[in-house]
């Protein structure tokens, strides 16, 4: 009987099994069949041009397992085939590892086992303004090296680009001095520096050279899509599969870049320009029609909004005919004169500025204000979203036909995929693979769940905020210290801090918005204590001892904004709202937090949940349970957590013992 030769689809497959049974244990993995699965899931889609929303738990190796599927797909291809991937993620950190650790690892070791035969290349596709210009660079240096000794700091910083394209590894580089130094939109074609660039060299070897893997973040590769939409040059190479981590992020990139806004700030930019290009006049009257628009917009002393829904009132529309009449009359005689980025600029203007005075249901349309130095509110700008962002994102990215892998420790909430296929636009028409796999860690063992025992309402915030601290004192003592404490509301968490911090003798930190020094000096103590919000949520490795109690202050539910009231308007009544969209982004932000608790196979760790709405026989307590690992054991007794700590440390972790008043 004549043997027939393996398929590329089967060939696949039997490399796969033995990458994470042989070749990977060999190097010092642990073979995990959820991984296993996970890759050969991977590949099924890649052969079969689908889309896979892949949910892996924390420590089951989901990065390894879409390379793996990636390479060995892209080997049993065609060589005419042979298109680059594109993996997008929506962090630095994961770029990094992506590209610094595990390919030069993988590629190492597949290569040395004869399952490839040259390294994988790859390149990372980053926007203009995360480079820096040769020339603005040295035009910068220049005039702080004239401002003398008070700026030298500033100068070594700049100094230091030099030897670094890249600004996103600058240390301590200014917004400003960034945006001064850039790559500007434009590039002139006459530039003195053009054949020297370091940029330009760069984009011939992401263009040009061989490439199998090409590593963005989720803006970029939007951003390419939209560009390939309006028929302009792509920013990444033609591609034959998109690879996405961090894929829960995807819908709120979604609507970033969807979103149309005219700002402030643009505009007054766009006066400076005129001025400059010696249209003074004109400058002066679009500086006017500005001034008009925001005292149109103006908010009263004691308003607290932070963005309203756009429903205007006679003078807020005067003004915005105002400069819908200015813009193309004052500088249509002198078009011909203005630089191309101005006359886009002016013309992006207007059509924006009608699509505030034109009502559109396809439009939400909202005002944003922001703080101005004198701590009150000012209109800073308007925004238009499309209220079906999700189809957005299917006629950008789905609809192009390409095999997709999304993968993600959060895009199931309490098991079910159906938020997440909706807010990614994949309810209709795209063949769509699910998959689940629970973390490898052994959470029913390693980790307590705590739900201390409160009043369900305090009086005031401030007394309530008190509570907290008085609560967070007795859990931090029980825990012996080695806590992270996550907020929800940066003003909730600096006035408990406030309370807090005097109590006891371990060090208490709070990281407010862009402390990543803080972070990192929690990170350097053999024991403290962090209040965090924000960015602490998801994305920080806290392994081993340093966190052996997460606490969970208040249910992490959806701030309330313009975009999400309009969205419920498409609800028959508020209870299938939150059942339906609320309370799914609550769980898949709660175990975004969660997931900070438990790091490696042999951390342990108690989490206390604070919030009453959470506590057995709470309106969610079901939901927080259905969002979090099965298994975990339960209490409501804080008096629990010693006795299961001291069950799973050593005795160096209660020394020294700290005074706790």
């Amino acid at each position: 009987m004549e043997t027939l030769e393996p398929t590329g689809y089967e060939t696949a497959h039997r490399q796969a099994e033995c990458i994470f049974r042989q070749i990977l244990p060999s190097c010092g993995m642990a073979v995990r069949e959820g991984q296993i699965q996970l890759c050969h899931t991977m590949l099924d889609a890649l052969f079969a041009r689908d889309i896979a929303l892949c949910d892996a738990g924390v420590g089951l190796g989901k990065t390894y397992a879409y390379l793996v599927a990636a390479i060995l797909w892209m080997q049993q291809r065609a060589l005419p085939l042979r298109q680059p991937v594109v993996i997008s993620t929506a962090s630095i950190a994961l770029q990094d590892a992506i590209l610094n650790e595990y390919i030069p690892f993988l590629s190492e070791t597949l290569l040395r086992n004869g399952l490839i035969g040259s390294p994988i290349q790859t390149v990372l596709r980053k926007g203009k303004g995360r480079f820096a210009c040769d020339l603005r660079l040295l035009q910068r240096q220049r005039e702080v090296a004239q401002r003398g000794e008070k700026f030298a700091r500033r100068l070594r910083v700049l100094q230091n680009v030099d030897a670094c394209l890249d600004l996103d590894r600058v240390q301590g580089l200014t917004g400003y001095d960034r945006r001064r130094i850039c790559v500007p939109e434009r590039c002139e074609k006459g530039c003195a520096a053009r054949n020297r660039c370091r940029y330009r060299r760069y984009l011939r070897k992401a263009e040009h050279d061989p490439i199998q893997i090409q590593v963005c973040n989720h803006n970029y590769l939007l951003a390419d899509a939209i560009h390939r939409q309006n028929g302009w040059k792509p920013l990444l190479r033609d591609y034959s599969a998109i690879l996405i981590d961090e894929a829960h992020k995807l819908p709120e990139v979604n609507q970033q870049m969807q979103t149309r806004s005219l700002r402030v700030a643009d505009l007054q930019d766009l006066a400076n320009r005129l001025a400059r290009e010696n249209l003074v006049h004109g400058a002066q009257q679009l500086k006017r029609a500005i001034h008009l628009l925001v005292a149109a917009f103006a908010v009263g002393p004691t308003e607290r909004t932070d963005c309203a829904p756009f429903d205007p009132q006679e003078k807020q529309t005067a003004a915005l005919k105002q400069l819908l009449h200015l813009l193309p009359a004052s500088f249509q005689q002198h078009c011909g004169k203005l630089a191309t980025s101005i006359r886009q600029e002016i013309q992006r203007t207007v059509q924006l500025t009608q699509r505030f005075l034109v009502q559109d249901a396809q439009w939400i349309r909202y005002v944003e204000y922001a703080v101005g130095p004198d701590t009150t509110r000012r209109f800073a700008a308007l925004h238009a979203v499309p209220a079906d962002l999700p189809s957005c994102l299917d006629a950008a990215l789905w609809s192009q036909g390409k095999p997709a892998i999304l993968a993600s420790g959060t895009l199931a909430a309490g098991g079910d995929f159906s938020n997440t296929r909706r807010l990614l636009g994949l309810e209709h028409g795209v063949p769509v693979r699910t998959l689940q796999v629970a973390s490898p860690f052994d959470y029913a063992h390693n980790c307590l769940l705590v739900f201390p025992k409160t009043n369900s309402r305090w009086k005031c915030a401030a007394s309530g905020n008190r509570k907290i601290a008085s609560q967070l004192c007795n859990l931090i003592k029980a825990a012996h210290g080695h806590t992270l404490v996550l907020f929800t509301s940066y003003e909730q968490m600096g006035e408990v801090y406030e309370s807090l911090k005097e109590t006891m003798d371990i060090p208490i930190l709070q990281a407010r918005r862009g402390s990543q020094t803080v972070v990192e000096q929690f990170k350097r103590c053999n024991n403290a204590v962090l209040l965090a919000g924000g960015p602490c949520w998801e994305g920080v490795d806290f392994p081993g001892d340093m966190v052996s109690l997460l606490v969970i202050v208040r249910l992490p539910f959806p701030v309330p904004d313009p975009v999400r009231e309009a969205h419920r308007q498409n609800y028959p009544d508020l209870h299938s709202y939150i059942q339906t969209e609320i309370v799914p982004e609550m769980q898949q932000k709660l175990r975004q937090g969660f997931g900070r608790a438990i790091r490696t196979e042999t951390d342990s760790c108690a989490v206390a949940i604070l919030d009453p709405r959470a506590a057995p026989g709470g309106r969610y307590h079901q939901a927080v349970l259905n969002a979090l690992p099965d298994g975990i054991p339960v209490t409501t007794k804080i008096e629990d957590i010693e006795p299961f700590l001291r069950a799973h440390k050593s005795p160096d972790y209660f020394l020294p013992n700290f005074d706790f008043n």
